[in-house]
């Protein structure tokens, strides 16, 4: 390790290890679909222990929009480890898709992958357990949730514990409603009986699809790779996702309004196998931690950036943004407006409708997480980001 990266004692360290060796070192790259994937540089063939990590759909164009981070993750990695560790990145879906990545990593076939929360929940239903509709304000409340150390026995230890994966980081933006061409004509939508009996394609999430019935929406799930077609042809008449997502894969010229109700996170979640972190020396999975701690504090910073240089969806949009160019309408709903969406479709407004998720939520990790959730929410409300080490 270079001699000025501070080791400092992380409460990982008294996990019991599994061995000395690491499984992940000298194995072959082999990945799903039967393709074969060769380490083949000279920092890998050095490199003393290496991981695979399926980046999903997430490649060097979309990144620009999107700014996950996960290539500066990985560089940030190999110079902390003076590239000892050495991972390869498989992206643009060569190694997995967001529905199919947390299966991969959790059957060992991959050591790290990436995936938004929301589409994680069929494999892994805890991790959808910051989304809930209407509690986060802003990008940044959430994300200081993840750089906390509350995160740890709410969030991370639970997944860790119940899925056997680490959370490492997470770096994204807040949820919109996009509407489709038939309302480009229309008013700005800027309530919720605008939106009554409009066909919304939702991930694959119950709490997603309970703020869509709050809304009298017509909740359909639709695979990402069929959602372009889906808006094009009128299937779907709206979506839910967030603004980077949609122009980083081309949505915007299928889209007329982008109504900023920021109702739940949209990000793109890292995560590594517990295996593969527990079975790596103390001072390399410290590294590791680090790299994630820098890494979404990349990732807050670029997000910030490209929603006022590449999408359009800033506070003060550069010339040619994507949403420029493509004629869609960022609606701004004022804070009265927003709260009118907190009345029609929040938890606290709609108690039978989350009733099961949250019940559920409460049987995995041990206690009332929306209660919780809410109790940190209202700490850091109107705060700015404060990047703390979570693990230390």
């Amino acid at each position: 390790m270079s001699s000025n990266f501070k080791k400092s004692i992380s409460r990982r360290q008294f996990l019991t290890l599994a061995g000395t060796g690491l499984a992940a070192a000298g194995t072959a790259s082999l990945v799903p679909g039967g393709s074969s994937f060769l380490i083949k540089s000279s920092k890998a063939d050095k490199a003393k222990y290496n991981l695979r990590f399926g980046a999903s759909v997430l490649n060097r164009t979309n990144e620009v929009h999107l700014r996950s981070g996960v290539y500066h993750f990985v560089d940030l990695v190999h110079e902390l480890t003076d590239g000892e560790l050495h991972i390869q990145v498989i992206d643009n879906a060569q190694a997995c898709a967001e529905p199919t990545c947390g299966d991969r990593v959790a059957n060992g076939i991959l050591d790290i992958g990436g995936s938004s929360p929301q589409n994680l929940g069929s494999v892994f239903p805890y991790s959808i357990a910051l989304d809930w509709p209407m509690l986060w304000n802003s990008r940044e409340e959430y994300i200081n949730f993840l750089f906390s150390p509350a995160s740890n026995a709410l969030y991370r230890d639970v997944m860790e514990r119940r899925y056997g994966i680490v959370p490492l980081y997470g770096s994204g933006e807040m949820r919109s409603v996009m509407m489709g061409r038939p309302y480009r004509d229309a008013d700005d939508v800027r309530t919720p009986e605008q939106l009554r009996g409009a066909k919304i394609r939702i991930t694959n999430s119950e709490m997603i699809a309970g703020f869509a019935q709050s809304l009298s929406m017509e909740p359909i799930p639709l695979a990402w790779t069929e959602l372009l077609e889906g808006l094009r042809s009128g299937v779907v008449d709206a979506t839910e996702t967030w603004p980077g997502a949609a122009t980083g894969f081309g949505m915007q010229n299928v889209l007329s309004q982008d109504v900023a109700v920021n109702f739940s996170p949209g990000l793109e979640l890292i995560f590594i196998s517990a295996r593969s972190f527990n079975r790596l020396p103390d001072h390399i999975k410290e590294a590791l931690l680090e790299a994630s701690y820098q890494a979404m504090i990349y990732g807050y910073e670029g997000v910030e950036e490209a929603q006022n240089a590449v999408v359009g969806n800033g506070p003060q949009p550069g010339a040619g943004n994507a949403y420029e160019e493509a004629g869609v309408r960022l609606v701004t709903l004022t804070s009265e407006e927003r709260e009118g969406f907190k009345r029609a479709a929040g938890v606290e407004h709609n108690e039978d409708t989350y009733q099961r998720v949250r019940r559920n939520m409460a049987r995995i990790a041990g206690t009332d997480v929306y209660d919780e959730l809410r109790e940190y929410q209202q700490s850091v409300a109107g705060q700015p980001i404060n990047p703390q080490r979570w693990w230390a």
